[in-house]
């Protein structure tokens, strides 16, 4: 079998992005994203790791990544899966969550897991339809029917999953500066140096520090935060070229070994419709 794959972008929804994977074997390496996620595996198995544990996942399970939380999933075994992901706008998600009381706040109040709920597959499934039917009729109204599955999903994960935050949040002022130094200017070239000044630390303390508070070193955390702007970048018709040159990347061939170790797919592939 060979591995297929397909992105939804469209500009009904700048808010959201989405994958189907059929076949797959690649592996990632942890990440993050910028965005809520939400994925089910359609086949075969995996293993979800996030936040220092790890699960395997099999057909009709559900992952709920929070915004910023280092996770990776991986075919079990090098055995092939399917899987469709979708990543949401933080703050468009968290927007319309706050239009409900039932789910205000919800974004902030739950974890990173895994959701097995019968409702919950046959929600993204309806959305996985509405998005298919939209390449077909452009005059459906794609946006309805996406927000409603998305508030009654995120409704059945404020009865079933939502709970205390679990990730770590302490961490000294000086330690978030850093990463913030980091995240404005991820597309030059920083030093430990500059960083452990910032955090008012030494660069062995605040290589820990990061690992501990962000899952990552820093250098890897720039690699992350740059693939990030990357993709936004392909979404918005950027060359391959172009983007590796604007994410600070000092070549194409590096560029393109980071993107695929975290998206799974080239640049190319991803930029594709």
């Amino acid at each position: 079998m060979m591995p297929l794959q397909h992105f939804w972008h469209t500009p009904e929804l700048p808010f959201l992005e989405g994958r189907r994977a059929t076949g797959s074997l690649s592996c990632y390496a942890p990440h993050t994203h910028d965005s809520f996620s939400i994925g089910i595996v359609d086949g075969g198995q995996s293993v979800f790791s996030v936040a220092g544990r790890s699960m395997a996942i099999v057909p009709g399970d559900v992952v709920l990544v929070r915004a910023g939380d280092v996770h990776s999933c991986n075919p079990a075994e090098l055995q092939r899966w399917s899987y469709r992901m979708f990543h949401l706008d933080v703050h468009w998600l968290a927007t319309l969550l706050d239009e409900t009381p039932s789910t205000r706040g919800l974004l902030q109040r739950m974890d990173s897991q895994v959701l097995r709920s019968a409702s919950a597959v046959q929600l993204l499934n309806r959305m996985t339809a509405a998005l298919d039917a939209h390449q077909v009729d452009l005059h459906a109204d794609l946006q309805a029917d996406i927000i409603t599955c998305l508030h009654e999903l995120m409704q059945l994960c404020a009865e079933t999953c939502a709970g205390a935050l679990t990730m770590a949040t302490q961490g000294s002022d000086g330690l978030q500066a850093a990463h913030d130094f980091l995240q404005a200017h991820c597309r030059e070239r920083i030093t430990l140096d500059t960083l452990a000044a910032i955090a008012g630390t030494s660069r062995y303390q605040l290589i820990r520090q990061f690992n501990r508070r962000f899952g990552m070193t820093p250098h890897a955390l720039q690699l992350d935060m740059k693939i990030r702007q990357a993709r936004v970048l392909l979404r918005q018709g950027a060359s391959a070229a172009d983007a590796a040159y604007d994410t600070g990347f000092a070549d194409q061939s590096h560029f393109h070994r980071v993107f695929k170790s975290r998206v799974a797919v080239t640049p190319l592939q991803y930029a594709r419709p």
